[in-house]
């Protein structure tokens, strides 16, 4: 019987432990909503005003930005008004560096031209050499075939 309260009593006990921890769990998530909704204007106007405070600086640097780009290109403007004074210059230094070099290559060519022809006729006159002494090597060749040929018949007979 003792033991029967005693189990009785834990189970009571445990059952009411856990009714609280219901109802503190409760409260937290009444408090933490009440938070929230209490929050939730004040992160509207946060938000607005960074919103608000990054279009501005957005500006700014938009404005930066714009002036910057108008001092170079009025500083390219100055350069290129200063330089196009050379232009002729330029175009003279140009057309002299052009002309020694179009000379050099001509040369150069000019040498390589004579250098192939040269080539061209040594291997020429190679093969002309070559095919002289192939043919001259095929018509001893037949010839000593005819006469051993002849020498044959003659032995034969």
């Amino acid at each position: 019987f003792i033991m029967a309260k005693q189990v009785e009593q834990l189970e009571k006990e445990k059952k009411e432990l856990q009714e609280r921890l219901k109802n503190q769990e409760k409260k937290i998530d009444y408090f933490e909503r009440a938070k929230r909704l209490e929050e939730i204007p004040l992160i509207k106007t946060a938000y607005e005003e960074q919103r608000v405070h990054d279009m501005e600086l957005w500006e700014q640097q938009e404005e930066e930005r714009i002036t910057t780009l108008q001092l170079e290109r009025e500083k390219a403007l100055e350069h290129k008004s200063r330089l196009s004074r050379m232009l002729e210059d330029r175009d003279l230094f140009e057309a002299r560096l052009k002309a020694s070099r179009r000379t050099v290559y001509e040369d150069k060519l000019k040498q390589f031209q004579e250098r192939l022809a040269e080539e061209r006729r040594n291997r020429l006159e190679e093969r002309k050499k070559q095919r002289k002494e192939e043919r001259r090597i095929t018509y001893c060749g037949e010839k000593e075939e005819e006469e051993q040929r002849l020498r044959e018949e003659q032995l034969l007979k």
